[in-house]
């Protein structure tokens, strides 16, 4: 037999092959509402995020003041003055 006659033979015993029913629909419909019903969980994230921005803020803040320190030749001739006691 040569390859055409093969498949043909078999394409002929698929055709007279009967489908199985089954239905899927309840399984489909409880792994939907089981996804509708988890939570988003990103409390953890936003929790995060808002320590982040705390210290990101604190940061900015003392950098500046450095900075404003840094720049200044004046502050840097005054500071070792500013640890004296003017009164004992």
């Amino acid at each position: 037999m040569d390859a055409l006659k093969i498949i043909e033979k078999l394409a002929e015993a698929a055709r007279k092959e009967t489908t199985p029913q089954s239905n899927v629909s309840q399984v489909v419909m409880h792994e939907i509402n089981a996804l509708q019903r988890t939570e988003s969980g990103v409390l953890p994230l936003e929790f995060f995020a808002g320590i982040s921005a705390a210290a990101a803020s604190i940061i900015t803040v003392l950098s500046i003041s450095a900075w404003q320190y840094i720049v200044n030749p004046l502050i840097q001739i005054i500071a070792p003055l500013q640890e004296m006691p003017l009164w004992r």
